[in-house]
């Protein structure tokens, strides 16, 4: 099943079940069985980014360099300010010498869930979702955590386009492109940690409700980018996540 965020004519956003002609308004997506309105062919919806106001986006660091005898990865929340959708542009602030995209897979979580263990993980998620955790490298501040900053941009994190039910997260292939040049091509059982010993890790420390992202870390390969840039994130049975890059002002 597909999954959808979508913009209605009068503005509201809802959630719906994607179909070639006649997509389903969501009422709950704790309960996919509570459905509304018709919405009509998917291609005529206009879509936006797959998180509510009230969402959090948890990030993962050092998820594809090695356990190093840690029990879990370290890991970060993203901004709610910094999120946009597929097709936004991504802006480069003018304090900023080098930005890099960051190609991920995240679970999107659908019901609410605090200490549960890697058995009782994947029961809580609905799905699967693209990110680029844009970051710009080369701020240099003199923070406890400098890489923050770097991550807090306003469009710095991007996602989707849609939601997929149905994948196998932990076997499946992760690309990224810069104008049409493959840059990252690797799969997702390279991570050091599984998708369900992720959530139930973050779930030791915070509670994970519906509508959280849990982004599952970035692979080594990544590459600076430049306004001009179109930047394309595919996870193979998702589909593919597409934005130009702008400069600010």
């Amino acid at each position: 099943m597909r999954i959808a965020r979508i913009r209605l004519g009068s503005g509201d956003e809802v959630w719906a079940r994607l179909d070639p002609e006649h997509s389903i308004e969501l009422l709950d997506i704790e309960d996919l069985g509570r459905e509304g309105r018709d919405l009509g062919p998917a291609g005529a919806l206009t879509l936006v980014k797959p998180v509510t106001a009230t969402s959090t986006v948890v990030c993962l660091l050092g998820n594809w360099k090695g356990r190093d005898g840690r029990d879990g990865p370290s890991f970060f929340v993203k901004p709610i300010s910094s999120l946009i959708g597929d097709g936004e542009a991504i802006v480069l602030p003018g304090i900023c010498r080098t930005v890099v995209y960051e190609p991920e897979i995240a679970a999107v979580i659908g019901r609410t869930c605090r200490e549960v263990t890697p058995q009782e993980a994947r029961a809580h998620v609905l799905g699967w979702t693209c990110v680029n955790d844009v970051t710009a490298t080369d701020l240099g501040l003199n923070t406890n955590f400098p890489f923050l900053p770097g991550k807090s941009f306003d469009t710095f994190g991007v996602l989707g386009p849609v939601i997929e039910t149905e994948l196998d997260p932990d076997d499946t292939a992760l690309r990224a492109r810069i104008n049409g040049r493959v840059v990252t091509d690797t799969v997702t059982s390279r991570m050091n940690w599984s998708t369900d010993e992720v959530v139930s890790w973050v779930s030791r420390f915070m509670t994970l409700r519906s509508g959280d992202l849990v982004c599952l870390g970035t692979p080594p390969q990544i590459e600076p980018i430049q306004a001009g840039d179109l930047v394309e994130v595919e996870v193979a049975g998702i589909g593919t996540l597409r934005n130009p890059v702008v400069a600010a002002g």
